[in-house]
């Protein structure tokens, strides 16, 4: 084995870089996609979580967190931060929004008015969380497959890279001692064609991978927006609660 990858020449050690580092993420995301919580699992933190927040509010769950690890965690902890981004924004605009307010009341529109107004921010403080909710989920779901997509594709290309440089040295050889004895080609020859089996012995593997990771994110993804989009009300609503106190 050592012998053959050594006749592939230079291109070679981009090839095997490759397939270690595929072997590697493989492995890592097979890890973590497996140890998606089961539903008993996601229920019981997602209710821990939610009793910190009554209890002791955004300090205790932020707390928690810290101390917490899965991807039910890392969601969580993101909806935290970017829940409260959006309540300092309110804070901002409060002078704003009160004039909005007055303004739907001044026209006509009275209390019904004011709750459109409210309506209106509740849609769009729900929607800034669920769109939280789908990219915390990919970015810790898919990390690192895109490192095997991109494999797949280089590998070919490294492997015909490898391929030319080998046809050069056998052409090189000819020109220096002419096409009579074919063990003059021979080791340009060689390379070309161990370059060219290895760089598709590493990205077929790593494609079929890929996709086979990639729809298990997708599936592992469906499941933790559930919990996500659970959570996301229990703040919305425990900020409704401060601001009505």
């Amino acid at each position: 084995m050592w012998e053959i990858i050594q006749s592939g020449g230079p291109m070679m050690v981009p090839l095997t870089i490759c397939a270690v580092m595929g072997i590697a993420y493989t492995i890592e995301r097979a890890w973590v996609l497996k140890g998606m919580p089961k539903p008993e699992q996601a229920k019981s933190e997602l209710e821990n979580l939610e009793a910190a927040l009554l209890r002791g509010g955004q300090e205790a769950v932020v707390e928690q967190c810290r101390q917490g690890k899965g991807v039910l965690n890392y969601v969580f902890s993101a909806l935290l931060k970017r829940h409260t981004t959006l309540m300092i924004e309110q804070r901002e605009f409060q002078a704003t929004h009160e004039e909005i307010v007055n303004l739907a009341e001044s026209a006509g529109g009275g209390d019904m008015g004011r709750c459109m107004v409210m309506l209106r921010e509740l849609e769009d403080l729900k929607s800034e969380l669920v769109v939280e909710t789908e990219e915390a989920a990919r970015e810790y779901l898919g990390k690192n497959l895109v490192v095997l997509f991109t494999i797949g594709n280089i590998s070919p290309l490294l492997g015909l890279l490898g391929t030319i440089m080998g046809m050069i040295i056998a052409f090189e050889s000819i020109a220096v001692a002419g096409a009579g004895d074919p063990r003059v080609v021979a080791g340009g020859i060689s390379q070309a064609l161990v370059t060219t089996a290895s760089g598709l012995i590493v990205a077929i593997p790593s494609i079929v991978i890929y996709r086979f990771l990639a729809r298990w994110a997708d599936r592992s993804l469906k499941q933790v927006e559930v919990y996500g989009h659970a959570f996301a009300n229990t703040l919305i609503m425990s900020s409704r609660d401060e601001t009505s106190a």
